[in-house]
């Protein structure tokens, strides 16, 4: 169902993350000359982790952001969006070290 942000309507989509190895990891694959934008997200993390959001062609979507064990974060949902990948691109979770981190996100392609 469309969400309506000051007249336009935008068409929310769901992803699952379930991760564990170190690196880059695709979270939503890349869309041709699409963006991705990311609307909401919650994780947690197994482990002691540093993540950090890219596009899948190296740009940082957000800075580093460490937990303990068992450590999380839930945003808020922003209908304006929190950030977005490159058009074409994919957005990555990127783990400093193989720990499972697990959540989902809402996301929409613009």
């Amino acid at each position: 169902m469309p969400i309506s942000n000051t007249g336009y309507g935008i068409v929310p989509k769901y992803a699952e993350i379930d991760v564990a190895s170190a690196g880059d990891n695709t979270i939503v694959a890349a869309v041709t000359g699409k963006k991705i934008r990311v609307l909401q997200y919650s994780l947690v993390c197994g482990n002691a982790v540093t993540v950090q959001w890219k596009s899948s062609g190296g740009s940082t979507l957000s800075g580093d952001m460490s937990f303990a064990a068992n450590g999380g974060i839930s945003s808020a949902f922003s209908p304006a969006g929190l950030f977005e990948t490159a058009a074409g691109e994919a957005l990555v979770l990127n783990l400093s070290a193989g720990n499972p981190v697990s959540g989902h996100l809402v996301y929409t392609e613009k």
